[in-house]
């Protein structure tokens, strides 16, 4: 080939990278993340999404309640070629502290932290409304249409109040929830509850459940769904109408005109299975990556295991190990000093007296869980039951204990458990013997750890990866301007209509009704024959007499 061709042939390819390049840029949509209330575990679910769409050259606005840390991003408001991070201290304080412990594990505390959800909307709502990203985010309807955003994908847990700008900036919307689907949620997009085999997340039940279970898991989930639509949106919609105006739409008339998807953290190899609507797409896990290389201080800590291994010990990223009481904290080391194997414990509090910490535990304020989970040395892990950390550890492939709390903790462990890769402990009826007992169990009993490995391969045996599914359907929504056509017709209907209650009762109207003709009918013709028959018995008993009489003559 001459010269003069492979130069051509160099021009060509320039020009056609360039042209890829540049129509990628072009046909880049401009997508905005809201997730002003959040938690740390919870973003896991959403900066994986992030970075794949602005990797594949979608202009990103992500506004997360927490400040950004792992972007490549360290200034304010700044941007990262087509990512453009946002943040706001005071939700970032709000978002540190829930104020939430090891004590609201009772099922009175837990109820009280339910009720006390229009209390804390109201004072998120006002927060939200006052910080200058909300406005600056607003005066995006201003623009041309062409530069407005195209999606808006929406923290689905306790972020009521971003939905007004929704209707302010007139897109449509995706909710994203890194829990199972709460009844609410499921109601809004349209896609059926299947009370009678998918457990309400706050509660302990299995799929299979008895009578009183479905009687009290339909009631729970009932009021659940109905507490928010009477007490909690309402709150949302009254703070929205004194900060932002009149003629606004309500959070549920907002939802009826604008949701369009709703991305689930949930599989079933984890999870309950729930039936759903084309317009939920369970994305359970897209978080979970290969482990990386441990920094040289862990690895040498884990690696002077020996053949023993180590253990892991972490309540999420709510909870904080430091907020244990003294004699809980006791309990835990007392049991860890009597293993061969090391522990790495997420502990936050770094003024801890070294001196009652046995050789083999290290206090740390922060851990790399999965490069932990998927090192060869890993035995078991000690956790809360939080989804996200159950995910890893299945993952992962490694068994655990959990000590469940609040939320959704208590049905995650049981399920865990009752599929036989995992051992579940309650707060009330610990000890350092029982704790001790349950990780030997897990340590030793091989069935825990040939479990596991089956739950992790039924898991990661997908036909696409959960990440790219959840992508996939972003980009869907974005191509088809909303996608209205995966809007079922039901969401027009009250949740009595959904669940086909009219239509019983008019069945029962009607066989009550043809029931009662048929009876009157029934007691009308045996009157008659009663007469009838009376008549004709008279009829007889009078010529019968009559004979007689004849025959005296």
């Amino acid at each position: 080939m001459s010269s003069s061709a492979c130069s051509t042939s160099v021009v060509l390819l320039v020009l056609l990278i360039s042209f890829i390049l540049i129509n990628r840029n072009v046909d880049g949509s401009n997508v905005l993340f809201l997730s002003p209330i959040t938690a740390p575990s919870h973003s896991n679910f959403f900066k994986p999404v992030v970075k794949a769409l602005a990797d594949r050259g979608h202009y990103v606005t992500y506004w997360n309640g927490l400040k950004p840390d792992n972007y490549g991003v360290s200034n304010n408001n700044s941007r990262s070629d087509n990512l453009r991070l946002l943040y706001s201290p005071q939700l970032d304080r709000f978002n540190r502290d829930y104020q939430v412990g090891f004590q609201d594990r009772h099922s009175q505390r837990q109820f009280k932290l339910f009720f006390d959800i229009p209390a804390r909307l109201a004072v998120y709502c006002e927060a939200i409304y006052r910080d200058p990203v909300f406005h600056q985010l607003m005066n995006n309807s201003k623009k041309p249409r062409t530069k407005r955003y195209d999606l808006i994908v929406v923290e689905g847990i306790l972020n009521d109040c971003v939905l007004p700008l929704v209707e302010i900036l007139d897109t449509p919307f995706i909710y994203m929830n890194g829990i199972a689907p709460t009844p609410w949620l499921l109601e809004a997009v349209g896609s059926p509850l299947a009370l009678d085999h998918f457990p309400n997340p706050g509660f302990s039940f299995a799929d299979e459940m008895n009578l009183w279970q479905r009687t009290f898991n339909t009631i729970s989930s009932l009021v659940g769904l109905y507490f928010r639509h009477w007490f909690v949106t309402p709150v949302v919609d009254r703070v929205a109408f004194d900060f932002l105006g009149g003629n606004n739409l309500t959070v549920a008339e907002i939802e009826r005109r604008y949701l369009s998807l709703l991305i689930t953290n949930t599989h079933f190899s984890i999870n309950y299975q729930l039936p759903t609507s084309p317009a939920v797409i369970q994305a359970g896990g897209l978080h979970c990556v290969p482990p990386k290389p441990l920094p040289r201080d862990l690895e040498s800590f884990v690696e002077g295991s020996g053949d023993a291994g180590f253990i892991i010990v972490s309540f999420g990223s709510i909870l904080r190990g430091s907020d244990l009481s003294d004699g809980v904290r006791r309990l835990f080391l007392s049991a860890f000093n009597r293993l061969p194997q090391r522990v790495l414990w997420k502990w936050e509090d770094q003024t801890e007296n070294d001196d009652t910490i046995p050789s083999n535990v290290k206090l740390l304020p922060w851990m790399p869980q999965q490069d932990l989970l998927g090192h060869p040395k890993i035995r078991m892990f000690i956790t809360h039951g939080g989804l996200f950390s159950i995910q890893e550890a299945v993952y992962h492939g490694v068994p655990f204990v959990a000590l469940p709390v609040f939320a959704d903790q208590p049905i995650n462990a049981q399920k865990a458990q009752d599929d036989g890769y995992a051992i579940r402990i309650d707060w009330d009826n610990l000890t350092e013997g029982i704790l001790f007992d349950a990780i030997q169990r897990i340590l030793s009993d091989s069935r825990y750890k040939e479990r596991m490995k089956q739950v992790s391969s039924l898991m990661r045996d997908q036909m696409d990866g959960p990440l790219d599914r959840a992508v996939y359907w972003i980009e869907y929504v974005i191509r088809h301007r909303g996608a209205p056509h995966l809007r079922t017709a039901s969401r027009k209907l009250w949740l009595h209509q959904r669940g086909l209650l009219d239509v019983l009762a008019v069945v029962f109207v009607f066989c009550f009704v043809l029931g009662y003709v048929v009876l009157r009918l029934c007691r009308c013709a045996g009157i008659i024959f009663i007469h009838a028959t009376s008549k004709e018995t008279s009829m007889f008993s009078n010529a019968h007499n009559e004979n007689k009489q004849k025959k005296s003559l």
